[in-house]
């Protein structure tokens, strides 16, 4: 989806089921994903037995304006419905709706929310038991795909690696062997003797009780076995987190590789200190490591907070933009962005992603050695540098490195006076700009009486008074206290301007900008909403990336 495009609409595909109890825990899934994504059009239907059906869905997501969906099955692990009826009913839409994109995400599959949700559920069902006593069969639903099947596998080996709940043996409860008795026989002859039977299933129904029931008879034929009925998954808000990265996902491309699990992106037990280091290229791992890795983009859209003038150019257009150093550190790499008029952007990444060099480009202090960067559609070259740098404000980190005239007065007045203006003109850019950040009456002090966020406020007004078009922040929040803090986002918001928030104050991007850039290693590895963005713990763990403690961006 292109960024001035509206966001897909999503579908979240479920099984269906006659049991009343399953359906309501759809629901209130249901309802934990709209909290998660408040702004997103989204539609829930069934591929059988339940009602609305997957058609049903679909049409309503067009009939309301949809031109472009993205089904999420609620399957856990890849076979005949994610394979089969998922796909066939996209095409059974394609036929009824021509001009609407359609696009089917990835089953939820093997992905650390999920195991950590197996395990809690794995947790309360031994039930304080020894984990050398004790043993869990991990009941799956069963499935004619062989490779549905063997990831059952994957998961069972994952949770038991590491984490302390025992042997644990998986197992089908139809369709596959083996079946609850058989894995719960293994359990016992691996010396087991407290076994929890756990449904690796998302909702309760019909195949959950088979899971206990089976279990409870296996249990009367051995007296000398504890057997405890675990519960299944459920609707754990957490699934809501995973059913908006499968969405991404389907925006960003096709994804093949589950990367989800790679010990260099997600800290496994056992394996942390893994995170962020160089994948080895040589063979069989051994050997130093080489090269570098590139993060998968997640591709998310942006939002539009002020329509632009029809036909008018973006703000800012950066398009494959490289840059290296001359010492030959590669600061930037195939860098491709556009930002819209009176659109508020952060810029996030941890230090040494590109952040600096890339504000670098958009005024013409660096020139890139691959790509172009436009700003209002012109080119920043030669011919455009004195306009460029007129349109684009830079306001730097730290405020003292813009205030260095005796009174704040004239380090507003210092940029415009050297563009010619003189006498009234002159007084009127600079009275304009000390009202726009609340400063008129301190006009006549030197800039190191002020307290660290009016310094900050001047630094915005010797900006303000060159009339930008676009505003780049440096750090803004750093060294504020909570009040002035406060009275800069507002002053933010205030002015209304095309706006790039370079930050590591991931609370204030959240506050001041509903779309965000992520850079890392000299690349943009994620472009979209903002709070989606921050609510990916795996994403942002794999890119250094840490929310304060207690914040939960869903909330705030």
């Amino acid at each position: 989806m292109g960024l001035a495009g509206v966001r897909p609409a999503l579908l979240v595909v479920g099984h269906g089921s006659r049991d009343a109890d399953g359906v309501d825990e759809f629901w209130t899934l249901a309802e934990a994903i709209r909290r998660a994504a408040p702004d997103l059009a989204v539609e829930f239907g069934f591929i059988e037995l339940t009602r609305p059906a997957v058609d049903e869905a679909i049409d309503r997501l067009v009939g309301a304006g949809a031109g472009d969906v993205v089904a999420v099955p609620l399957v856990l692990l890849g076979a005949g419905h994610l394979k089969n009826d998922g796909p066939a009913a996209l095409a059974r839409a394609r036929e009824r709706h021509p001009d609407v994109r359609f696009r089917l995400a990835r089953d939820l599959g093997i992905e650390p929310l999920l195991l950590e949700i197996a395990e809690d559920r794995i947790r309360e069902a031994a039930n304080g038991a020894d984990p050398a006593d004790r043993a869990v069969a991990l009941i799956g639903r069963g499935s004619s795909d062989p490779d549905a099947c063997a990831d059952l596998w994957k998961v069972a080996r994952l949770l038991a690696d590491g984490r302390g709940l025992g042997a644990i043996e998986p197992g089908f409860v139809s369709v596959a062997a083996p079946g609850v008795p058989e894995a719960l026989e293994r359990c016992r002859r691996l010396g087991a003797t407290a076994i929890a039977a756990v449904p690796f299933l998302l909702f309760d129904g019909v195949l959950v009780r088979r899971v206990h029931e089976q279990a409870a008879a296996w249990a009367t034929g051995h007296p000398g076995v504890t057997v405890r009925a675990g519960p299944h998954l459920g609707p754990d808000p957490r699934l809501a987190r995973l059913v908006l990265e499968r969405y991404r996902e389907a925006i960003a491309g096709d994804v093949r590789m589950n990367c989800d699990l790679c010990v260099y992106r997600v800290r496994l037990p056992g394996y942390e200190e893994r995170v962020g280091t160089p994948i080895a290229l040589t063979p069989h791992g051994a050997g130093p490591a080489r090269g570098s890795r590139r993060a998968r983009p997640a591709g998310r859209a942006a939002p539009t907070p002020r329509a632009p003038e029809p036909g008018a150019p973006p703000a800012i257009e950066v398009a494959g933009v490289s840059y290296a150093y001359p010492d030959g550190r590669q600061a930037l790499r195939d860098v491709t962005f556009r930002v819209r008029s009176g659109e508020r952007v952060a810029v996030l990444g941890p230090n040494g992603a590109g952040k600096t060099s890339l504000v670098l480009q958009l005024n013409g202090v660096l020139r890139p050695d691959a790509g172009e960067v436009r700003i209002a559609g012109a080119p920043v070259d030669d011919r455009s540098l004195a306009e460029v740098r007129r349109r684009v404000g830079i306001v730097f980190q730290d405020p003292d490195d813009q205030l260095f005239m005796p009174t704040v007065g004239r380090d507003v007045g210092f940029g415009p006076a050297h563009l010619g203006l003189r006498g009234e003109e002159l007084e009127r850019r600079v009275a304009e700009a000390l009202d726009a950040v609340d400063l008129a009456d301190r006009r006549d002090r030197p800039p190191h009486h002020l307290s660290q966020g009016e310094r900050r406020r001047a630094a915005v007004a010797t900006v303000l008074a060159m009339r930008p078009e676009i505003l780049v922040l440096d750090e803004p929040s750093s060294t504020l206290d909570p009040a002035a803090r406060r009275e800069f986002a507002d002053l933010v918001r205030g002015l209304g301007m095309t706006t790039l928030l370079v930050t590591h104050d991931l609370p204030y991007a959240l506050e001041l900008c509903p779309r965000t850039l992520v850079m890392d290693r000299g690349a943009i590895v994620a472009d979209g909403p903002t709070r989606e963005i921050l609510s990916d713990a795996g994403f942002m763990r794999a890119h250094r990336l840490e929310l304060p403690a207690g914040f939960n961006p869903l909330l705030g």
